[in-house]
């Protein structure tokens, strides 16, 4: 409670020292606070909101060694109501919150926290906001790939539409349009999440996806069979706007960073998934059948060494410099993990086979499907994103 306090104090003192005290450096790069500047501002406007804010100590239950998971009920006097716009009379909101803290030289400090109110599960949408994030990102995605300048207002906030430089209809246009001419561009979405941002009446949805530029002709004006496909890793933050509704408001180049196995189970599905790739850069069978299902094997017609051996002799002289980076590791269920990967490697022959001069670096998003057999993990299904 002296932790969560401490960190509650921080903000309502402007005081970048003692956030810094109260929180790990991985949770002030995820909320994007790690810059003291950037604290001092928005505390600032934090405090610009909150007349008043009370907390009340509902549990605290340890959840392994050197961590623990404190709930507490917030009651919060804002001049923000609870659809984001701005009211002349504090108003009264609520919520319940759960902190998340390590044990880190030596001192408890905040590594998450999460809106947990009305029995919301940790970092999952409601019904409600995932229909709302789909809106926003066909609308986005309208905007995006053909200029829609009614699309891009539905989906966007006046604010990062000025950071963009997109302050009217004709200059956005022309950038879709420039945009398009060089390489056609469409947006994928990959991963959508919800994040409790700082402000305890406040949060954001986080939808990562793989942007992919499309061409089906050359420099030349031939046509390219099949047509050349690249894809870029970008993450959109969410917010609800002044009409209630949930806008794009900020984007980084984030959605590809490496998601570190934070425990046994996660490691071990990791390895399988690079286990597998090895199995097929190095042409060995033993490793390939034990990282895998029969059934998988049967889909990709490898079921057995005779017919892997031939297959994965063929992969693996047709690249280099392969590399694979977990980016999102999920665990919808005891027995199962879905872990999304981006992957590089120089391929060194073209579409039928022969060896090219000069090879082609590739990036590729893929989806493994990784579950737990017997007490082994092994790999049920491998899906491209693009």
């Amino acid at each position: 409670m002296t932790a969560v306090a401490a960190y509650e104090q921080a903000f309502a003192e402007e005081d970048c020292d003692g956030f810094v005290a109260a929180t790990t450096t991985a949770y002030r790069e995820r909320i994007g606070l790690a810059d003291c500047e950037v604290f001092a501002q928005y505390a600032s406007d934090r405090a610009g909101i909150l007349k008043s804010l009370e907390l009340t100590p509902i549990s605290a239950i340890g959840t392994g060694r050197g961590t623990i998971a404190v709930r507490m009920h917030t009651e919060a006097q804002s001049y923000i109501d609870e659809d984001g716009r701005p009211v002349a009379t504090p108003v009264t909101l609520e919520a319940d919150h759960r902190y998340h803290l390590v044990r880190a030289d030596g001192a408890w400090k905040v590594d998450a926290l999460h809106d947990v109110t009305g029995g919301r599960t940790e970092g999952q949408l409601t019904a409600d906001e995932k229909q709302a994030v789909a809106r926003t990102m066909s609308d986005w995605r309208a905007a995006y790939s053909s200029g829609d300048c009614a699309a891009l207002e539905a989906s966007t906030t006046a604010g990062y539409r000025e950071l963009m430089a997109w302050t009217d209809c004709p200059t956005f246009e022309q950038y879709i349009s420039d945009q398009n001419a060089y390489c056609p561009m469409d947006v994928h979405p990959e991963d959508i999440r919800f994040r409790t941002n700082v402000d305890p009446h406040m949060g954001e949805i986080i939808v990562d996806v793989v942007e992919v530029c499309t061409l089906d002709v050359d420099e030349f004006g031939a046509p390219l069979d099949p047509p050349y496909e690249a894809g870029a890793p970008y993450r959109y933050h969410l917010v609800v706007d002044e009409d209630g509704t949930w806008k794009i408001a900020e984007g980084e180049n984030g959605a590809a960073a490496e998601d570190e196995p934070s425990n046994t189970n996660e490691r071990a599905a990791i390895e399988t998934m690079r286990a597998y790739n090895d199995a097929w850069l190095e042409v060995d069978c033993d490793a390939y059948l034990a990282t895998t299902t029969s059934s998988f094997r049967t889909a990709l017609n490898t079921s057995g060494c005779a017919a892997f051996g031939p297959a994965s002799r063929s992969y693996s002289e047709s690249i280099a410099n392969f590399a694979v980076t977990p980016t999102d590791i999920e665990r919808p269920s005891a027995t199962k993990f879905e872990i999304k990967s981006h992957e590089t490697y120089d391929s060194l022959t073209d579409a039928d086979g022969q060896m090219m001069d000069a090879p082609i670096p590739v990036d590729e998003y893929w989806v493994y499907t990784v579950v737990l057999v017997d007490g082994t993990w092994v790999i049920t299904d491998v899906v491209m994103l693009l």
